[in-house]
């Protein structure tokens, strides 16, 4: 139902970059979260003001949320960039560190799109109850960063003992 919510686009493309970003979604969802939680403390009973404040942390949180990821293969790096509440975080991955860009399907009806590295944990990407969104994200990296796409959108059946 919220699948637009914090997802991930493509800003720019070109033959040896692409950039993503988070959709401004996000952030206006976030400032609609803050907004009615300054409104639910303004109530005035403690749970609307405990709840309130929760509501307003929480969209401040989401509307200060940045993301940004920069696949050049010029530079042969993938640059990654983070920023909530102000604070910055900054990472650059070579990519030949890079094994796959991987869309695949999880429980529920759920795809997750993702870059798998050699060393160290998995880059995610986006998710979505549909995979064509994931598959195009997927393809215009895997074509850009030169690197393998696997798409496993079938549905597994749980094993039972």
């Amino acid at each position: 139902m919220l699948d637009w919510l914090g997802s991930v686009q493509i800003r720019r493309r070109t033959a040896t970059r692409v950039e993503l970003v988070l959709t401004r979604g996000t952030a206006w969802t976030g400032y609609g979260l803050a907004a009615g939680g300054v409104w639910l403390v303004t109530l005035g009973p403690a749970w609307a003001m405990i709840g309130g404040a929760f509501v307003l942390a929480l969209g401040v949180l989401l509307g200060t949320l940045r993301r940004t990821l920069v696949f050049d293969r010029e530079d042969g790096l993938l640059r990654s960039e983070h920023v909530i509440l102000g604070i910055r975080r900054k990472q650059a991955v070579p990519l030949f560190h890079l094994r796959a860009v991987v869309v695949s399907a999880r429980m529920r009806g759920l795809y997750v799109a993702y870059v798998e590295r050699r060393i160290g944990g998995q880059i995610h990407l986006d998710e979505a109850r549909r995979p064509a969104p994931l598959l195009q994200l997927a393809e215009a990296i895997a074509e850009v960063a030169e690197l393998r796409l696997v798409y496993d959108a079938t549905t597994r059946a749980a094993a039972s003992d």
